[in-house]
């Protein structure tokens, strides 16, 4: 653990450096920022994932939203700025490096195969990062509650995207259910 104070400076470093390394969105990254600020002892797990909440209600990037947000609670306006930056900076180089390699070298057997590899990564990290927020969820009974109207929204979804033939009465079928269900599942204060 890090005993150094968080600056602009460091900020930018880190989320560059996350930036660099991690493959795969937004839902990748979220989960090494709120790892790699908590082993610097900068933010707690807790308050960075209720800050990765508010800022999905942002448009744009979610990494980039999540980001800035730390960048204002940890350094207020430099700190954003820095954040933006360093969540900018180095996709947009490493698109402009690897798009020149992979048009020289993308049809080569092993190069293929990485990045079938890294594709293959995504949907565990995702899944470590829905688990661990979905178990912190249900420890009381209004995270229960939002647990619940996830669940249904996701399922709703499913079926929407499985039967477009048939979204209308889904759509207000499922509206109906949630509707119920919010009755039903109302926290006790």
């Amino acid at each position: 653990m890090e005993n150094k104070q968080p600056t602009p400076w460091r900020l930018f470093a880190l989320f560059s450096w996350i930036n660099t390394i991690t493959l795969g969105g937004g839902y990748v990254i979220v989960p090494v920022i709120g790892n790699s600020l908590e082993k610097r002892g900068w933010m707690k797990e807790e308050e960075y994932y209720d800050i990765f909440a508010q800022a999905q209600a942002y448009p744009g990037p979610l990494a980039l939203s999540t980001s800035i947000l730390v960048g204002i609670k940890l350094c207020s306006f430099w700190g954003a700025v820095a954040a933006f930056f360093g969540v900018i900076l180095p996709p947009f180089l490493v698109i402009i490096l690897v798009s020149s390699l992979l048009t020289t070298y993308g049809s080569l057997p092993i190069v293929k195969r990485f990045l079938d590899g890294a594709g293959a990564v995504v949907p565990g990290i995702v899944a470590a990062m829905v688990w661990k927020n979905g178990n912190r969820l249900i420890q009381d009974s209004a995270g229960r509650a939002r647990l619940a109207r996830l669940i249904e929204l996701a399922v709703l979804t499913m079926l929407l995207v499985l039967f477009p033939r048939y979204s209308l009465p889904i759509l207000l079928g499922g509206l109906a259910v949630l509707y119920i269900m919010e009755g039903l599942w109302k926290p006790s204060k």
